[in-house]
This record gives structure tokens, C-alpha cells and sequence, in this order.
């Protein structure tokens, strides 16, 4: 088996994802008719593409995609799949994505693909850190990047709560 086709090869993210796609196949169809739970699903969804929006706009999208294939030492290393839980894999089931089973970029975050993340929604981390170099090449514009990252995260937490509270209520 090569390093492209390997299935998951970390018990951690392992556990989490099974957890993930048990919970889905369980609640998806319940947790998406629930008019709180929905509303705040949709809003993410939108937070999340006025993110990557602004990444786009900013070439920010390019850099970051070019630096996590290319460079030794990328914010996107192997092991930043474990601080990912089963609540937010199932936002991402939730939302249409599904959970990789391999490494598509060897030595990386198991989520990290080709073109950059494989996942909608991701750990704070992962759209919070700016390296230094991408600072700099985005100078003045980082404050407003900034601000709408705050507003995803905002929306992802609020989801990411309301999700696990439903969950324990529901028998998950």
C-alpha cells in the first residue's frame, strides 16, 4: 500500500472520525430538521465561504495552499488531525464533506489535500495562525482578514456547542 492510498494511520483521529460518521448516521436527518440547529448550520456555511472568500481575494488561498505542499515546517503538519473532535468532523459530514481516508500530501495533516484543506469546517488553528511571512505578505489587509475569520469562528463555536448539547440530550 502506498503513502497515497494508506487508510488512516492514527488511532487518535481514528476514534474521532468513527465517532463522527456513528453520530451521522444516527442524527443527520434529525439534526438538519431542527430549525435552530439548521439556521445555525447555514449560517457557518456562510461565514466559511466569506472566509475563503476573503482568502481568495487576498491571494492568501495561493500562498497558503502553495507553502503546506511545498515547504518543510507548514502550519499544516502531521499530527494537527488529532486536535480535531467528532463534533466538528460531523459539521463536516453536516455539511456535505466527506472525511478523508488517507493522506493525500504525505507527512502532512491527514486533511490536507492537493489544493489545500479538505475540510469545510476546521479548528481554529487552522484559519487563525498566520505565519510571519504570510504577515507580511498580506500587510495591511490583515486586520480585516482578521474579522471575518472572528466571525466564522464565532459561528463555529456557537454551532459546535449548541451540536453537543443536542447530541447529549438526543442519546448520542
Amino acid at each position: 500500500m502506498t503513502a497515497e492510498t494508506k487508510e488512516i494511520d492514527n488511532p487518535i483521529i481514528e476514534r474521532e472520525i468513527s465517532r463522527a460518521r456513528d453520530l451521522y448516521k444516527r442524527h443527520a436527518v434529525a439534526i438538519c430538521a431542527d430549525e435552530n440547529l439548521g439556521g445555525m448550520l447555514a449560517r457557518y456555511g456562510e461565514a466559511i465561504s466569506n472566509t475563503r472568500e476573503k482568502m481568495n481575494l487576498t491571494g492568501m488561498l495561493e500562498a497558503c495552499s502553495a507553502c503546506a505542499g511545498d515547504m518543510d515546517g507548514s502550519c499544516c503538519f502531521r499530527g494537527v488531525e488529532e486536535w480535531y473532535d467528532s463534533s466538528l468532523l460531523l459539521i463536516n459530514l453536516l455539511l456535505g464533506i466527506e472525511i478523508p481516508f488517507f493522506r493525500e500530501v504525505p507527512g502532512n495533516c491527514l486533511f490536507l489535500g492537493e489544493n489545500g484543506c479538505r475540510l469545510l469546517a476546521k479548528h481554529s488553528f487552522c484559519i487563525n495562525y498566520l505565519c510571519p511571512d504570510l504577515k507580511a505578505f498580506m500587510g495591511p489587509l490583515v486586520a480585516d482578514f482578521l474579522r471575518v475569520v472572528g466571525d466564522e469562528l464565532s459561528c463555529g463555536w456557537e454551532l459546535e456547542l449548541s451540536l453537543c448539547t443536542w447530541i447529549h440530550e438526543n442519546g448520542g
